[in-house]
């Protein structure tokens, strides 16, 4: 019996983790690939906002996380009011902030890797 309590958060770890791996390998590589291919307004600014979680420290992101997604943040307001979802201490809402707290890091390496990979193919083309 002790030892199957010990895997609990064992599981439920791994669970968020491939979760949230699963999350930023797909929209990381997404917004990479759009950022790698295309120019447009306003593409500075929200590069600083999809990088701005690797800079913040972890506990002012949690804050700001519980304020966006609590009951009576605008998100978790809205999350309740029309689908009875609370976020707040649940394994969906660790997905969330696991998720936005590494997403800069898939973001910028595959931002990279497409901006290397569109110039030499543009490098090929030329040859």
């Amino acid at each position: 019996m002790m030892l199957t309590d010990a895997w609990i958060p064992l599981v439920l770890t791994l669970k968020v983790a491939g979760i949230a791996t699963a999350l930023n390998m797909v929209l990381g590589v997404a917004v990479a690939y759009l950022f790698a291919r295309k120019n447009f307004l306003g593409k500075e600014f929200l590069d600083a906002m999809l990088t701005l979680p690797m800079v913040m420290p972890p506990t002012v992101l949690g804050y700001y996380l519980l304020v966006l997604l609590g009951r009576e943040g605008p998100i978790g307001a809205f999350l309740k009011e029309q689908f009875d979802i609370n976020l707040i201490f649940t394994w969906q809402g660790a997905v969330i902030a696991a998720s936005i707290v590494s997403f800069p890091l898939v973001f910028k390496g595959a931002r990279a890797a497409s901006v290397s990979y569109t110039h030499l193919r543009a490098h090929e083309t030329k040859a």
